[in-house]
């Protein structure tokens, strides 16, 4: 008796430890606004990350409309397989 009542007394603890540290973090986590803007205002400070960003954009519509312009599927024809 002694052994199982250690077992519930050790994963009570085990798991109120748990949902402590889960509700602390959901108190100080920042929500998906705060992440939003804190993203917004890191690209405006960085000039170097926000060339990147509209490369890498313009890099992605170039890919679109070109595919937009052709009847290929270009799913199936991946520049980077290894086959």
């Amino acid at each position: 008796m002694s052994t199982a009542y250690r077992i519930l007394v050790g994963s009570l603890a085990v798991a109120g430890c748990t949902g402590l540290g889960c509700l602390l973090w959901s108190f100080i986590a920042p929500n998906q606004d705060q992440l939003a803007e804190m993203r917004r205002k890191e690209i405006k400070e960085n000039p170097a990350m926000m060339e990147e960003l509209r490369s890498q954009n313009e890099m992605v519509f170039k890919v679109l409309k070109d595919a937009a312009n052709t009847n290929v599927n270009i799913t199936h024809k991946s520049q980077w397989s290894s086959r």
